[in-house]
This record gives structure tokens, C-alpha cells and sequence, in this order.
């Protein structure tokens, strides 16, 4: 009979496929919190161009209109338009 040698991986491949998953999750943690900075950002009311008012200010008959998908951080409040001259 002859002796069958198992092949194993080698040390090499091992630490750089320990090293490419930590780089990795690092990667993923660093784009998914920036990402969430950026979209906090862009819905922002006054990166949208607007003012965050009451309801009864935000009132389309003084020429002001509502943005909609601008976040305000009063409960109550909403993203209105700048007045239209």
C-alpha cells in the first residue's frame, strides 16, 4: 500500500486571507457609516433649500410651499420653501 500525503493549505495563504477579511470588515464599516452622514445630509431641509416651520407658517397662500423629504428635528415641524417674491 502506498502512504497517501494529505495536502494542506500553506501558512502563506492562511494570514493573507485572515489579512483580506479584515480589510474588509473594516471596508464595510467605514462606507456604511459614511454613508449614513451623507444621507442625513442630503435630507437635510436646509441643504433642500428650506426652513423648518409650524404647519400653519408653511401656508401656500402666503407662497410658500412644502418640501417634501426634508427632515426637521422639532416633532411637528415641517421642511416649508423660502417665500416667493
Amino acid at each position: 500500500m502506498k502512504s497517501k500525503k494529505a495536502q494542506g493549505l500553506p501558512l502563506n495563504t492562511i494570514v493573507i486571507a485572515a489579512i483580506v477579511l479584515v480589510v474588509l470588515v473594516v471596508l464595510i464599516m467605514i462606507f456604511t457609516g459614511r454613508i449614513a452622514l451623507f444621507n442625513q445630509g442630503v435630507q437635510d431641509c436646509n441643504n433642500k433649500g428650506g426652513k423648518c416651520v409650524s404647519q400653519l407658517e408653511c401656508d401656500i397662500n402666503q407662497g410658500r410651499l412644502p418640501i417634501t423629504g426634508g427632515k426637521c428635528d422639532n416633532v411637528g415641524d415641517i421642511c416649508c420653501s423660502a417665500e416667493l417674491e
